[in-house]
């Protein structure tokens, strides 16, 4: 590969995602999944919450990176989205609380995807790397406490 596109922060933007990917010369193969002939997409996390297309836009990076044409790190809303879900196994609690602020920020991705398919990428989630490096550069999202 020819060098990485650094994209991070699409929050559930499908639409401008697609337009972004187009721009950069990235083209849908016979499977959809978008592909450029020199370059590798490398995605920082926050895919998730607010924008109206949380569904494409994980399918369109998943089917990317299971392809090998793009690297992903986690984001805090990844992250988030994996501690509002999961239960602190001593109290039963969710390790991010279900309240109002955490639920209105995280609401989007709860509206647009069913149980199933919030729990199939919340799995998703907990594999992707918190940073990567690549020789060259090193990928992080944010500042990680």
């Amino acid at each position: 590969m020819a060098g990485y596109d650094i994209v991070g922060d699409i929050h559930g933007c499908a639409a401008e995602l697609t337009e972004l990917l187009g721009q950069l010369g990235y083209r849908p193969d016979d499977d959809g999944v978008h592909r450029h002939p020199e370059r590798t997409a490398v995605f920082v996390g926050d895919l998730i919450d607010r924008g109206p297309g949380q569904l494409e836009v994980l399918r369109t990076v998943k089917a990317m990176v299971d392809a090998g044409t793009a690297k992903i790190t986690m984001g805090n809303h990844e992250f988030n989205a994996i501690a509002y879900a999961m239960k602190h196994p001593g109290t039963g609690e969710p390790l991010r609380p279900n309240n109002t602020k955490n639920t209105r920020q995280h609401q989007a991705f709860l509206d647009q995807l069913t149980p199933d398919q919030q729990a199939y990428y919340r799995q998703w989630f907990t594999t992707l790397p918190l940073w990567l490096d690549l020789g060259e550069i090193r990928v992080v999202h944010a500042c990680w406490h």
